[in-house]
């Protein structure tokens, strides 16, 4: 009997909680974090891994699933950090926000943690009218 060998995205994938909620993709991993990524970006790296052999080692394995990955917002304490350029992590923070995420639990900066709210622009108060010192004569 021929053994089949175990993939990459298998091993990858063992003692991690693969939560899928719509448009993002979260991973709890087991004495690990979690972390957060868009559903694309999930489905590449998993299409990606699922071609590969697994090395036999769970941390490589892992880890080479999640370099895949290109944006992602983590946990504190988390294997690997909040990753991505700017646009890419607001647009995960946003769509983790609509998803009902609590922003405050994640490694964000702080201006997508606590976003403020565009205050109108102030003018200043405008000058009184100049007036003509000739007018009195």
């Amino acid at each position: 009997m021929v053994k089949r060998t175990e993939t990459l995205l298998e091993s990858a994938l063992k003692r991690i909680r693969v939560i899928r909620q719509g448009d993002i993709v979260q991973l709890v991993i087991d004495g690990g974090g979690a972390l957060v990524t868009t559903t694309q970006d999930f489905l590449q790296a998993q299409k990606w891994a699922s071609t590969k052999p697994a090395t036999g080692n769970l941390v490589t394995d892992r880890g080479r699933l999640l370099e895949q990955i290109g944006a992602l917002v983590s946990r504190p304490g988390s294997m690997v950090s909040t990753r991505g350029n700017a646009k890419q992590v607001e647009a995960l923070a946003k769509l983790m926000k609509q998803g009902g995420y609590d922003l405050s639990e994640w490694m964000l900066p702080p201006e997508l943690k606590n976003p403020q709210i565009p205050q109108p622009e102030q003018k200043p108060p405008s000058a009184p009218p100049p007036t003509d010192a000739h007018a009195d004569r």
